[in-house]
């Protein structure tokens, strides 16, 4: 299939890998980081961000489902996986263009441009009534889908290139008007253009403070990526041709609407999956003579359980990290009422409840995370500690040493607990550096067993969930999960650590230096307000980052 090419080079990525050893003591927190007041005395600067980034399989399928107008289509099903950089499947470093992956887009183009042979999806598509091989009506179809397809108007030698690469569709099919043939030529053509397969930004011209305002197509494109994970509206490309995208007041209020918008759900939805590590969920194995109760329905229940509940705090509450780690509702069915200990009638179907709020609050005592961070036998004191922070807190824990034995001792007349197994186990000098960090949370959370069920004791001993937390540079004892949750969502470190993995899913790539000023400056903004959601996704489209890029960049 014959292409466009960009009129510009592609973009060389390097990905350094580092490693470090636990025998050294991490850093305990982010710490003082640059100086924050030199770096932003100047203003807010735009950070560093790739002219070219290719869609997400999730952003491909989105965008050919509404490009299409068929709600059932999922082509990426077929690709390989998205690679997980810095903590997220977007990340633009990590997207790039392998000849596997451009013979999966060549297939499916030629599987989509099937499916445009139906006649009432060719007649959704082309916006004129014509007589087979009208060149008339191509040309308009030429220009209303390169439109859609490549998020702003096509230049006219684009739409004469196209319009020539219609007329040679004829014969290239077993079935089909010359007229139809053409415009399945064409599908083939665009869906695999690389200005529908990447987000383009060609803007170059400076302002007066030496920055490049990207053009309205450009922030169009980058409003509905953010919030919808799919290609601009009609609405929304009206909006960035009349110049309504130039203010910061228009910007404000596209934004505004995509998120009232049922699409808002699915990056809501990707972002905390990714976060939060969902798809461990569906790997879950229980050692079934200790669990017999457990299956892959379970699993399934305590994912769909977080999802709903992560819905319900967004979008119901209008909330955002705080309420995720103290809410005490959540939606259970009755294979996760029997885990809660609810009593009462459940079905199949998830109903909302009110937990028991002295052992139960948010997202780190559902059983989903605790039953995904834990051992087949038992719980994992280790696992969850880790996740609490490095996903929660951002602090650095790293990998054990591959010369480093893993496996804890085994239980006796001295050794009784799983919290006594791992007190042996990371004492000596190699493991205490990390283990200082790691240990005490996930000892708060040793109530819950392997399957996320309350216990009071273990192997006859009682449960001691007391321990020494470090976070944010000082040293407190935290007592129990609710002690935990607690301290975390009244600290300063989790919200910021909120904002910034969103910071990175919402700009597909890690912060940098530059970066530094919107970040602190966003999370002065949002640490009284518990860091909401959609006010936060409507914050991050009036940074300078979202609507400007550097000068720098130009030579891209």
């Amino acid at each position: 299939m014959p292409q466009l090419r960009l009129p510009r080079a592609a973009l060389a990525i390097v990905i350094a890998s580092l490693t470090a050893s636990c025998t050294d003591d991490p850093d305990p927190g982010p710490g003082p980081g640059p100086d924050t007041e030199a770096l932003c005395a100047t203003g807010e600067l735009p950070g560093p961000q790739p002219r070219l980034v290719r869609l997400t399989h999730a952003q491909y399928d989105n965008t050919v489902r509404d490009l299409l107008g068929l709600p059932d289509l999922a082509p990426s099903a077929d690709f390989l996986d998205d690679p997980t950089f810095a903590g997220f499947d977007n990340n633009a470093a990590a997207l790039v263009v392998q000849p596997r992956l451009a013979r999966d887009y060549q297939r499916a183009a030629e599987a989509l441009s099937a499916r445009v042979a139906d006649p009432a999806t060719m007649g959704n598509l082309v916006p004129c009534e014509v007589a087979a091989g009208d060149d008339v009506c191509a040309r308009e179809f030429v220009e209303s889908f390169g439109r859609r397809a490549f998020r702003r108007p096509l230049t006219a030698p684009e739409v004469d290139a196209y319009v020539a690469l219609y007329g040679r569709g004829a014969g290239k099919f077993s079935a089909g008007t010359p007229f139809e043939q053409g415009i399945r030529h064409l599908v083939e053509a665009f869906l695999q253009s690389p200005h529908f397969l990447y987000r383009v930004e060609l803007s170059e011209e400076l302002d007066s403070d030496q920055l490049i305002p990207l053009t309205g197509f450009e922030v169009a494109t980058r409003l509905s990526y953010l919030i919808w994970n799919s290609a601009p509206d009609d609405d929304l490309l009206a909006a960035a041709e009349s110049g309504e995208l130039d203010t910061e007041a228009g910007i404000e209020a596209q934004a505004r609407r995509l998120i009232e918008d049922a699409r808002a759900a699915g990056p809501v939805d990707d972002f905390h999956a990714q976060w939060l590590q969902l798809d461990k969920y569906a790997n879950v194995q229980k050692d079934p003579t200790l669990y017999p109760s457990f299956g892959p329905s379970t699993a399934a229940a305590m994912r769909e359980e977080t999802e709903r509940f992560i819905r319900h705090v967004v979008f119901e509450l209008s909330g955002g990290v705080r309420d995720l780690l103290l809410s005490r509702t959540t939606f259970v069915n009755d294979e996760l009422a029997a885990i809660y200990g609810l009593e009462g009638a459940f079905g199949p179907e998830l109903t909302q409840v009110e937990l028991d709020p002295t052992r139960r609050a948010g997202l780190l005592t559902q059983p989903g995370f605790l039953a995904s961070h834990a051992y087949t036998t038992g719980s994992s004191p280790i696992h969850r500690g880790v996740f609490v922070q490095r996903r929660v807190l951002c602090n650095e824990v790293p990998d054990p040493p591959g010369d480093i034995d893993t496996t804890l001792p085994p239980l006796s007349d001295d050794i009784k607990t799983t919290k006594q197994q791992v007190e042996a186990h990371t004492s000596g000098e190699a493991c205490v550096g990390c283990h200082s960090l790691v240990n005490a949370p996930g000892y708060a959370l040793e109530n819950f067993d392997g399957l996320g069920a309350w216990r009071d004791t273990e192997n006859g001993e009682p449960i001691d969930p007391t321990g020494d937390f470090r976070m944010e540079g000082d040293t407190t004892q935290v007592d129990g999960p609710i002690d935990l949750v607690n301290q975390i969502a009244g600290s300063e470190s989790a919200g910021a650590c909120y904002l910034t993995q969103w910071y990175r899913y919402g700009f597909a790539r890690e912060e940098s230096e530059a970066d530094q000023c919107t970040i602190d400056l966003l999370n002065q903004r949002f640490m009284e307000a518990g860091y909401d959601v959609k006010e936060m996704l409507v914050a991050f489209t009036l940074t300078k980052t979202f609507r400007y890029r550097i000068e720098e960049e130009i030579e891209q």
